[in-house]
């Protein structure tokens, strides 16, 4: 503390935050920009906040721009998952995550290398763990790492569901990344994950007191929606299309669950709604009263549409944010025991559950009439 710079003054100055994200935090429009947004915007309000962040797309480029509305500099790199996917087969025999060096990128560490010198960070704020080692490489007073959801974990159910050689590879990420994440806790100053689920996957004893669990939150609508049962006899399932379990959910639904819905139901309709589809999911559309979107504008006037909400994922790990908006407008929710495991709801009373086709079926058409 400065000599005569008492408690309440420094809590009032403005801090000089360094904040690292690997896609950029706008919009606010897929699960991680939800959550890095309102943080970014949060800190902005009190703070000078220096952001640097990979570009995923091209519309990104007007996305970074619209970010100096709330950081004073803001510095790109174009992210091609190509290329990640080269740098991490490239080192595929060391121990590093494939992660980590998927996203080592030199013209990033040389920015946070000037930065750190024109700047004296009090907090680098770094939201997943392939951001980790370019916070850990930063001159600040104090670190905090957003792991939002356990990747490890997720790359080892990636593994139970894949076959080999795929499955050994995905095996071997999980581990790597574990042994990274628990590092990263006795490294960090503070660690954030979502949901007490995804603390308990990396800390099953409870030893780790720099570990803290910070929830997302939905906004509620600000006029009631009208009722799901007032609705035509539409499913809807809501998500990126580029996430793979999203991909996966859609098809198992499609292939497994739909044509029993439309044995009992025939004019049901199935919307999947989402940027990104792959030539996979795109060809569902093919399949009768199935229709894939792609990306919209705004995806609560699907909701609103909907009588009924599907969440089919197999893979589910963090908070299913798409069940939560769905939640939030009031329509009744159909979820595998995947998706229920990161909410912390009652079956049967806040959303209906099942695995089996025939038993998911059989709620969503109860739910259509």
């Amino acid at each position: 503390m400065v000599d005569g710079e008492g408690w309440e003054t420094m809590s009032q100055r403005r801090r000089k935050i360094l904040f690292l994200t690997h896609r950029v935090p706008f919009p606010p429009d897929k699960g991680d920009k939800i959550r890095t947004f309102h943080q970014l915007d949060h800190l902005a309000v009190h703070h000078d906040v220096y952001c640097a962040c990979f570009l995923d797309s091209p519309e990104d480029r007007l996305h970074a721009i619209a970010l100096k509305r709330w950081c004073r500099e803001v510095f790109t790199v174009e992210w091609n998952r190509r290329r990640g996917a080269i740098r991490a087969a490239m080192r595929m025999s060391g121990r590093e995550p494939l992660t980590l060096a998927a996203y080592d990128d030199s013209r990033m560490r040389a920015q946070l290398a000037a930065w750190s010198l024109e700047h004296v960070f009090d907090v680098v704020v770094a939201f997943s763990a392939c951001m980790a080692p370019y916070a850990l490489a930063v001159k600040a007073n104090r670190r905090v790492l957003d792991l939002c959801d356990s990747d490890s974990a997720k790359w080892r159910e990636y593994a139970r569901a894949s076959r080999i050689p795929l499955s050994m590879v995905y095996s071997a990420e999980g581990r790597r990344l574990r042994d990274f994440e628990l590092a990263c806790v006795n490294q960090f100053d503070a660690t954030v994950v979502i949901s007490n689920r995804e603390r308990a996957e990396l800390d099953p004893d409870g030893k780790f007191d720099r570990l803290h669990v910070i929830g997302n939150g939905v906004d509620l609508p600000f006029a009631v929606p009208a009722r799901a049962s007032e609705q035509g006899p539409v499913v809807s399932f809501v998500g990126d299309m580029g996430y793979r379990p999203n991909q996966d959910a859609v098809i198992w639904f499609v292939r497994s669950v739909w044509p029993l819905v439309r044995r009992r139901m025939i004019e049901a309709q199935f919307v999947i709604v989402g940027r990104n589809p792959p030539r996979s999911v795109v060809e569902l559309g093919e399949v009768p009263g199935v229709t894939v979107t792609g990306g919209v504008a705004d995806v609560r006037k699907y909701l609103v549409r909907s009588r009924v909400v599907a969440a089919p994922l197999q893979i589910a790990r963090g908070l299913p944010n798409k069940v939560l908006e769905a939640m939030a407008m009031q329509r009744p929710v159909v979820a595998t025991s995947a998706v229920c495991e990161c909410l912390e709801v009652e079956r049967g009373r806040h959303l209906m559950a099942a695995d089996d086709p025939e038993r998911f079926a059989m709620h969503v058409v109860r739910l259509l009439y």
